[in-house]
């Protein structure tokens, strides 16, 4: 039994994922690609990473795609660069054919979008209200409330810098641009939920020593300091998450949320492919077991594309369903 790992070099979840895995783990250096063998023909391809070690279409029984394409080496060509990153898809492509795909694609943000994934989240949660508009259509449903403006790509502009969530005024906006916009949720907690092929692992941090609204910017990465700490969920709360991820197909991913001043628990976003290590950066929590438990398919919780049962729908998720450590 082999994994291709398609990822990147410089990707330090990979490589404790590569570690804890052990034998039986191919990694695919996508920006390193010109440093291994491989030959793809129409019938089967084969594999010979840098210290000679060999995969074929014949021995892989699992294939998952982590984190490729989020960078690139600055000393490969825009060309060759487009050819590499279009053999490592064709090589997801025919993983994917043959079922032997584990995790999400690649594209799942690209096919679903992060409005029609709110939409499947109402029917669980609370979820503040949203916007995303053209030529200011709409607004008017955001009038009289503090609005942010975040990013619906989370692509970099020319200048490589990212939008992080913003508070705006609604008549400054360019009306000719796209915004994603949403009420702002007064909070003093982010609360972010793990999800790993039907186990879930919830974690909060403080919000009151951000200078912003978006506490990715006053993230630390250097992960010598916890910064976020478990919290017990509820059976409830856990039901609702494994139903939305079957509704969603998701067999692995992070969900967002954020407490209100009444005790509300309200749906920001999930990221299919967010990363979880600065969760548990001491590995005390279990997440990096969980992972590679999964990716060898011993883990004995698949229960993802199981939909569970519907609680009873309540008009308020407060913090009775998530039980602090």
């Amino acid at each position: 039994m082999t994994l291709l790992l398609i990822t990147g070099s410089a990707d330090g979840t990979a490589d404790r994922i590569v570690e804890r895995y052990g034998s039986g783990v191919f990694r695919l250096n996508y920006d390193l690609l010109y440093d291994y063998d491989i030959a793809f023909t129409e019938d089967r391809w084969s594999i010979v990473s840098p210290s000679g070690l060999k995969l074929t279409s014949d021995d892989v029984t699992a294939c998952c795609w982590w984190k490729a394409f989020h960078y690139w080496n600055p000393n490969v060509a825009k060309y060759p660069a487009a050819e590499n990153r279009y053999l490592c898809r064709d090589i997801y492509g025919w993983c994917a054919l043959h079922r032997t795909v584990i995790g999400n694609p690649p594209d799942f943000h690209n096919r679903l979008g992060k409005m029609t994934i709110l939409g499947v989240a109402k029917r669980y949660f609370n979820v503040p209200k949203t916007l995303a508009t053209v030529n200011s259509s709409g607004v008017e449903t955001l009038q009289g409330s503090r609005v942010v403006a975040k990013s619906l790509a989370s692509e970099t502009t020319e200048e490589k810098k990212v939008l992080h969530t913003t508070e705006v005024e609604l008549e400054r906006l360019h009306p000719k641009n796209v915004w994603y916009l949403q009420q702002v949720v007064e909070s003093r907690w982010d609360i972010t939920v793990f999800y790993c092929n039907g186990k879930c692992f919830g974690f909060r941090r403080d919000r009151s020593d951000l200078e912003g609204l978006d506490w990715r910017v006053a993230q630390s990465f250097d992960y010598s300091q916890q910064e976020w700490f478990p919290i017990e969920l509820e059976t409830a709360f856990i039901d609702k998450l494994k139903n939305i991820s079957s509704d969603l197909g998701l067999e692995f991913g992070r969900y967002d949320f954020m407490e209100n001043a009444d005790g509300q628990l309200l749906f920001l976003e999930v990221n299919a492919n967010g990363q979880w290590v600065f969760l548990d950066i001491k590995d005390e929590y279990g997440l990096l077991d969980s992972v590679v438990a999964w990716l060898k398919g011993t883990s004995s919780t698949n229960v993802s594309s199981k939909r569970q049962e519907e609680p009873s729908h309540r008009e308020t998720t407060d913090m009775e369903v998530l039980l602090t450590a």
